[in-house]
């Protein structure tokens, strides 16, 4: 979406007139409907200017956007500079504009650096990072680039910045970012004049971004086949029996969707270990090959971050990084925007958005009415804090407000724990206290020690699959996040550190295995081996197992603001005490059932250890 656009030598003027920043506010105003910060307007009055002596030299009828909105974002690109080259092959550039003076190395994540905006220090985007996000979704999703063969230049001028060899944004961490990106400071103005002068022989009259804009927005066919080529052969895209006939269901069904131009809900249920993440992967990769507009989307940051990784190559990263979404992304998009979302881990979604929850109205809404197909994969068992409202009752509810058509699909067999239907039934019947505990045929150990625990996960490590997790007992420092020398857990002798706040995520990274993660870093996920510290959180009293939700951490959200109920609403004490109770067998449940071939347990509690010891030699069957 173009914000503002004129001609070189139109531009000329308005910075001579110094008018420049008020017509791009009220063309911002007319399209949006609404005001920009008063620090947009400010940027755009001290930064344009900049730009007017750099592109002097160019033909005066070559193309000047401000403000271009990049597809499937909520972001926009500085100033896009359009026209022909030398042998009239069209050409656009891509500048983003910085204010920054300063920046500092931020070393525990990818591609954030810390600069001073508005008098305020805060971590940011690489300039070279974004710029470069910018240009690859172009690439990726503008069926005109690849059609007409428009030459994609990102670039980054910062121009109040001292910038050399040994500054900061050329630090080797970022050289994957600023190697394929140049950037120019304040003292380079010369140099940028050249370079941008040398692409740009020939003004277009902005007929090249004119085309972009018009251009239907779908996956390019270069796109699709580097999706087509790193899914070919990977093991996450294998699918068995059910899986692969749900898949050709919901395939059909999206074909239905747009042949008769209407929207089309499709819940998918599923226990844990039954396929739901492979599935919905494999969704995204037909769906896509399909020429469909879209997007992974889940709440959980971890399984995010793993798939990506799984599936990044060097040529294609960053448009594959541009497919998996949090479900905070929708509350602004309009209707219709993506042609299918696919939600893993539903039951996770919650109703505000935002660092502090104070922005959307409710995630499955924004979710329904962002795709014409939507397709939440949901285990109802898998809430684990106070603000998942993820239920098929309420998709249900949702999706009949937004007049989508509903479908509904059930995967029911065990892939996981070894193909054993049996533990993922004993499990349930352990935790929520059922009648009868049916025998099962999985490598379920009870640990005497968790040294003894550790040191048995360790072993199982062979090929960086298999992990240690505990519940939520033990608190977690902010400063010591990225340490892993802090020991958080302390259980007797036994000691060991949090997972990592940063750096790789916790399933794939190397030296993992010295850290202890928690339900967040593995649900939707799973491990060959899995060992599990059930916290006092979960103890065994009168021949059941009960829950004391004052074992807790007080640093964990998950039960946020019902001790405070508890205490202070008697008349429904008890209804807030069943919430907190449900939250945390739920989490166990989780967490015991992320084994492929093993899970092995350690409980704080002694009488749940003797029992699950019993229960772990098939010596109790009925309770």
């Amino acid at each position: 979406m173009i914000v503002f656009s004129c001609l070189k030598n139109e531009f000329m003027t308005y910075i001579k007139e110094k008018t420049i920043s008020n017509l791009v506010y009220d063309s911002y105003k007319e399209i949006f409907s609404k005001r920009t910060k008063y620090n947009q307007i400010k940027a755009w009055a001290n930064s344009l200017p900049f730009m007017s002596d750099i592109i002097k030299e160019l033909p005066e009828n070559t193309g000047i956007t401000i403000e271009y909105g990049i597809p499937l974002t909520s972001k926009s690109i500085d100033m896009v500079i359009s026209g022909y080259d030398i042998n009239y092959k069209p050409i656009i550039i891509l500048v983003e504009l910085k204010q920054w003076s300063y920046t500092k190395l931020v070393k525990s994540v990818d591609g954030i650096v810390r600069t001073k905006i508005n008098n305020k220090e805060k971590n940011c985007l690489h300039p070279a990072y974004q710029v470069l996000t910018y240009a690859e979704i172009l690439k990726s999703y503008n069926e005109i680039i690849e059609k007409d063969s428009i030459t994609v230049i990102p670039l980054v001028y910062l121009h109040n910045y001292d910038l050399n060899i040994n500054d900061t944004l050329y630090n080797s961490k970022y050289k994957p970012y600023y190697q394929k990106v140049n950037m120019y400071g304040k003292n380079d103005t010369k140099i940028l004049k050249e370079y941008i002068t040398s692409l740009i022989k020939y003004g277009d009259n902005l007929n090249v971004i004119n085309k972009i804009d018009h251009s239907p927005l779908k996956p390019t066919k270069k796109f699709l086949n580097e999706i087509i080529n790193i899914t070919k052969g990977k093991k996450i895209f294998n699918l068995l029996d059910e899986q692969k006939i749900i898949l050709e269901n919901i395939i059909v069904l999206a074909h239905n969707s747009f042949t008769n131009n209407k929207k089309h809900t499709i819940i998918v249920k599923g226990g844990p270990g039954t396929g739901k993440s492979i599935l919905a992967l494999n969704l995204l990769s037909e769906l896509l090959s399909n020429g469909l507009i879209g997007a992974y989307v889940s709440k959980n940051m971890a399984p995010r971050n793993v798939y990506q990784n799984m599936l990044t190559s060097e040529i294609n990263e960053i448009s594959i990084y541009s497919l998996f979404k949090s479900s905070s992304n929708f509350f602004k998009d309009k209707l219709n925007k993506y042609d299918f979302l696919v939600i893993d881990e539903a039951h996770r979604l919650q109703e505000k958005s935002g660092i502090h929850n104070n922005m959307g109205e409710n995630q499955i809404k924004e979710i329904i009415n962002a795709s014409r197909i939507n397709i939440f994969f949901i285990d109802e068992l898998q809430r684990i804090t106070v603000k998942d409202i993820g239920t098929i009752k309420e998709i249900e509810y949702y999706a009949k407000m937004a007049n989508s058509t509903i479908s509904k699909f059930e995967l029911t067999s065990e892939f996981r724990c070894n193909g054993s239907n049996n533990y993922l039934d004993f499990i349930e019947a352990l935790l929520y206290n059922k009648k009868t505990l049916p025998k099962f045929n999985f490598d379920f150990q009870v640990i005497d020690t968790p040294e003894e625990l550790k040191k048995l996960i360790t072993s199982k490590n062979t090929n960086n699959n298999a992990r240690l997790v505990a519940g939520f007992c033990w608190p977690r420092k902010l400063y010591t996040a990225d340490n892993q020398d802090y020991h958080d857990i302390k259980i007797g002798t036994f000691s060991a550190s949090w997972n990592l706040k940063h750096g790789m995520p916790f399933a794939i990274r190397e030296n993992a295995i010295n850290e202890i993660g928690c339900v967040y870093n593995v649900q939707g996920l799973e491990f060959d081996y899995i060992g599990v510290i059930i916290g006092p959180d979960l103890i065994y009293q009168n021949k059941k197992i009960l829950t004391d939700y004052n074992a807790r951490a007080n640093t964990e959200k998950s039960l946020y603001g019902l001790k405070t109920k508890i205490k202070e609403d008697i008349e429904n004490k008890e209804y807030y005490e069943n919430i907190a109770d449900t939250l945390i067998r739920n989490t166990y449940r989780i967490l015991l059932t992320r084994g492929l071939k093993g899970c092995y347990v350690y409980a704080c509690d002694k009488n749940l250890q003797e029992y699950l010891k019993k229960v772990q030699n098939h010596k109790i069957v009925n309770i």
